[in-house]
């Protein structure tokens, strides 16, 4: 809290009032004339909220003010990690989003305290009933699979307000703000050796503990938690480390997060089978859906390969056994909204 004394004098102590949509966890208290105080939003609550307070100096008590803010909730529990994507990342021009930290798992919030606890999570992510389960983003268990891409964008939208699946748009976005930063690389400077792709079920790859050996790494069905081979993550420019945008498994993307529901994209890009990403034969993607900011990076700089098909519904990233058909470019509308697939998965956007 910051006032302004004509006198120069030193607060002494301070009352809090009028709480909206929060609660004082800690009493408001000055030192040295700094005033502070603990304040806590309602459980998962997420939108305005504001309080009063007054500050008293040389026993003369001030006019009330007010503090207004929003309260951004992230997730379904305070246990959920997401990360920060900056304004206009990738030079996508979009505004500021939050995304899961890791591909969606399957939680059901058996006690009802809204904290993610042991046995809460579906270990291995299939056959999940959709009735009792919300996503959440932890280390740990294995993504939320065999969901269609339809439940998928309902699951993120029932999160809340400004909760959707992530977009194309917004994969792109990260996409290109990960492939222009050094440490993604495995010679560590844009464009030496290739990107980092993530549990690719290679078999031509080191121990892990040298980053310039390969892309990528040999896993055995999606994997869990932190202590993997960094392939698994990529940095962005806000400083965190998203896991799993290469390999691991497809995630469905949403084409126009605009509109409620999934949105299919293009329907008419034949099937070809595999085609590198910067000779991609389909009128009806633009470059901005699909191509790196390079213009001609492909399948031997990590960036994964495209596939056609009638269906429209799109998945990202590939999965645990495509080798170097995997990376964070890849590109796959060959399934429509309905199929579901034992290697697709997804992860939620809060937009603010």
């Amino acid at each position: 809290m910051n006032y302004t004394d004509t006198n120069s004098d030193l607060a002494t102590s301070c009352i809090i009032s009028n709480t909206v949509n929060l609660t004082e966890t800690t009493s408001c208290s000055c030192d040295k004339g700094e005033c502070s105080v603990g304040i806590t939003g309602l459980t998962n609550y997420a939108g305005p909220a504001s309080f009063s307070y007054t500050v008293t100096a040389n026993q003369v008590t001030s006019n009330s003010s007010t503090v207004s803010f929003s309260i951004i909730a992230l997730g379904a529990s305070q246990s959920d990690e997401w990360v920060k994507i900056n304004e206009n990342s990738g030079g996508m021009g979009l505004g500021e989003f939050y995304i899961m930290k890791y591909e969606a798992k399957a939680w059901n919030d058996a006690n009802s305290n809204s904290e993610i606890d042991i046995n809460e999570v579906d270990p291995n992510g299939m056959s999940v009933p959709l009735g009792t389960h919300t996503p959440v983003s932890i280390a740990s268990d294995q993504p939320w699979r065999e969901i269609n891409a339809n439940d998928a964008a309902s699951k993120c939208e029932s999160l809340g307000p400004n909760y959707h699946l992530v977009s194309n748009a917004e994969w792109m976005a990260i996409a290109i703000d990960i492939e222009n930063i050094d440490t993604n690389w495995t010679g560590q400077s844009v464009g030496s050796g290739c990107l980092f792709r993530g549990n690719t079920g290679e078999t031509t790859v080191g121990s892990g503990s040298n980053i310039t050996d390969s892309c990528g790494y040999n896993g055995n069905d999606p994997e869990e938690g932190t202590a993997r081979d960094i392939r698994a993550r990529h940095l962005v420019s806000s400083g965190q480390y998203i896991f799993d945008l290469a390999g691991n498994i497809w995630e469905w993307v949403d084409w126009d997060s605009s509109q409620v529901g999934f949105q299919i994209g293009p329907t008419d890009c034949p099937f070809s089978g595999i085609e590198q990403i910067p000779s991609v034969t389909c009128n009806s993607l633009a470059q901005a859906d699909y191509n790196s900011s390079n213009g001609s990076y492909d399948a031997t700089h990590g960036f994964g390969v495209f596939y056609g098909g009638p269906g429209g519904a799109a998945l990202r990233g590939s999965y645990w056994v495509d080798a170097s058909s995997v990376g964070i470019l890849a590109l796959n509308l060959f399934y429509d909204p309905p199929s579901t697939n034992y290697d697709a998965g997804f992860r939620c956007v809060y937009r603010p």
